[in-house]
């Protein structure tokens, strides 16, 4: 079954441009493609600082080309054409490969932060250890069922929603498992019995927001 999944990584398009006006929010939502490469994004700017961003995007390494779509005192719309022999790696081939669908995606000073929809978890843990091979610094704060979420909210407690992001970011969840309960207690700071508690309370409470099939 799919689920949304939120998290925040660092790549190489735009990183200087958008590091040059810190204050600056970028989002986006659709990329244009070339023989699997993202090789064009659109997006609005929202700020002021139009003109040093713009500045920035003419320094940018990444940035071949830029075109200024529409303007207003606070928000501007951009499409940027990435420069071909540039570093633009980023994770689109490993999206598409494993059919993960990018819903939104927003940047502020050289930060992304994405929210997308993933078939199943191994498709989540591809894109997790493609990130790893590529230093590409990259955090889970969020996965949860859609239908869910729309429907009761989070269905987890923060203590529970925090468990189990630094579980699965370890790997506890992998095969074979990567990292012990041990380890995981001391990234939160709390006891080994309570991420035990709150890893077991927090999967029941999954389970149970979740529209399992009857396979009978």
């Amino acid at each position: 079954m799919s689920f949304i999944a939120e998290f925040r990584i660092e790549i190489p398009p735009l990183a200087e441009a958008s590091k040059a006006v810190p204050e600056m929010r970028f989002s986006g939502k659709d990329v244009v493609l070339e023989d699997d490469q993202a090789r064009k994004f659109r997006f609005a700017a929202h700020g002021s600082q139009f003109d040093k961003f713009e500045a920035a995007l003419d320094a940018d390494p990444t940035v071949a080309d830029y075109t200024v779509l529409t303007t207003t005192e606070d928000s501007a719309h951009y499409v940027v054409t990435y420069a071909a022999t540039a570093d633009t790696r980023g994770t689109y081939p490993i999206a598409i490969e494993h059919d993960i669908a990018y819903l939104d995606i927003e940047l502020q000073d050289g930060e992304y932060t994405v929210r997308a929809r993933v078939p199943d978890r191994d498709a989540l843990t591809a894109l997790r250890e493609y990130c790893r091979a590529n230093d590409f610094p990259f955090t889970l704060d969020r996965i949860y069922q859609e239908t869910a979420i729309g429907a009761v909210g989070n269905p987890l407690t923060d203590a529970q929603a925090e468990a189990m992001r630094v579980a699965y970011e370890q790997g506890y969840f992998d095969s074979p498992r990567q990292t012990t309960l041990d380890a995981i207690a001391d990234e939160i700071g709390v006891s080994r019995q309570a991420v035990a508690a709150r890893l077991r309370r927090g999967h029941k409470r999954l389970i149970e927001t979740t529209d399992i099939p009857n396979q009978s």
